[in-house]
């Protein structure tokens, strides 16, 4: 066990008993990750931002329903893509990816450079063609890094459907690449 992992489980067990200081580490410790991965679904800064405190409260009001089946991040982050996804129901429709977030990497070619610029900005154009379930998938794997088992915790779904997800958007994203639209 790591030692973000026992401190995780420490601040967890005392935030469950009520101890406001301990879920203010658990917002320390996942504030930016879950800003990172809203920014990402949602493509704006702002709806982010409104996201990860509205998925905190959604937390603190339930941590003392908190059984440990995971880890609180995953949990947090079920919460999150709960949130985000009753937001985009609720508005009807899905804001574009601001490819400005994502840096570039650095390099010494500036030839080189505009290139990866242009194929970043593409990709992230056509990742967010991709329908909810599969974007969020894809993001939770690739971004995130989670392992399938995860990926189907945060999304509420079966290890196999979440994998399902992921593939279909790699294969539409192949795809796109080779030509063809989403």
């Amino acid at each position: 066990m790591t030692d973000q992992t026992t401190l995780e489980r420490e601040l967890v067990e005392r935030a469950r008993k009520g101890d406001d200081p301990a879920f203010e580490g658990l917002v320390r410790m996942y504030q930016e990750p879950l800003y990172r991965y809203l920014c990402r679904l949602s493509g704006d800064g702002e709806d982010a931002m409104e996201l990860t405190q509205n998925s905190f409260v959604k937390a603190y009001l339930s941590i003392r329903r908190f059984r440990g089946d995971s880890s609180f991040k995953t949990y947090l982050f079920a919460i999150a893509s709960n949130t985000w996804k009753n937001t985009v129901r609720d508005r009807g429709k899905r804001r574009n990816v601001d490819i400005e977030q994502f840096p570039i990497a650095s390099g010494n070619n500036p030839h080189d450079e505009v290139v990866r610029h242009q194929e970043q900005k593409r990709f992230w154009s056509l990742v967010d063609k991709l329908p909810a379930r599969q974007k969020e998938a894809l993001t939770l794997r690739v971004r995130e890094g989670y392992p399938f088992e995860e990926v189907a915790k945060v999304m509420g779904c079966t290890t196999g459907s979440a994998k399902a997800s992921y593939h279909h958007a790699v294969s539409k994203l192949k795809e796109a690449f080779e030509g063809d639209e989403i």
